[in-house]
């Protein structure tokens, strides 16, 4: 009965979400470009920004408590190229593919030249690395598994725990070749693979929040740049 009590407040819930977040979206919205429009330096907006804003970037997500909402499935309500820097930390997985070409595309248009996109999401390869060949990075990713309430029992769950939950297995599994080649195909130049904390553009130095080690280890963080017109 308690289970059932749970999935009935969960279905309600959900709903409950949905429909707050139709009703509000158009005019979080509006407060996007506003903030877009009102912005005098580089222009950086943090999609998917859920509980973890940025200082000096517009922070955006799809919830009706956000401030600025951005659906990343459609065009950005802004002008074509008004946009400077996009960072996403850990949303580009929550796609299934064709999905995450229509949000890189979209991406593409809203920066501008020159303009700069910064992601990072799980990195299947480095993953399955530590799960088949660094079984002390893997009891070590593990233990962090059970400090956060997930159950990690063998070392499959490396595999697991990664990819079958937050709604990860709902969207695609990124490696470098996979997420480099669609950046390309998007239209993006200039692809590079940085760790954590670093980059060559100021704008992108020092975002990531996911600093345990393990974590870092298995991340894979790209940037890439829309070309110039001389280019």
């Amino acid at each position: 009965m308690d289970e059932v009590r749970s999935e009935i407040k969960s279905c309600f819930q959900s709903v409950a979400h949905q429909a707050l977040t139709s009703l509000r979206a158009p005019l979080l919205s509006r407060n996007f470009q506003h903030a877009v429009a009102a912005e005098s330096q580089l222009v950086k907006v943090n999609v998917g920004a859920g509980s973890v804003p940025l200082a000096g970037w517009i922070n955006t997500d799809v919830g009706w408590r956000t401030v600025n909402y951005l659906d990343l499935t459609k065009p950005w309500p802004v002008p074509a190229g008004s946009v400077d820097r996009i960072y996403g930390d850990n949303v580009i997985e929550h796609f299934p593919l064709r999905v995450c070409r229509a949000v890189l595309r979209n991406c593409w248009d809203a920066l501008s030249e020159g303009g700069g996109l910064r992601l990072a999401t799980p990195d299947i390869e480095r993953t399955a690395r530590a799960y088949l060949e660094d079984p002390q990075l893997t009891a070590a990713h593990l233990a962090r598994h059970r400090r956060h309430g997930f159950p990690a029992d063998h070392p499959v769950d490396m595999l697991r725990i990664t990819y079958a939950y937050h709604g990860h297995h709902l969207g695609y599994c990124f490696d470098w070749a996979a997420l480099s080649g669609e950046l390309a195909a998007a239209g993006f130049v200039d692809i590079r693979r940085y760790e954590a904390g670093y980059s060559d553009d100021p704008s992108f130095r020092g975002l990531e929040h996911r600093h345990e080690s393990t974590e870092a280890a298995t991340e894979l963080i790209v940037e890439a740049r829309k070309a110039t017109s001389a280019e």
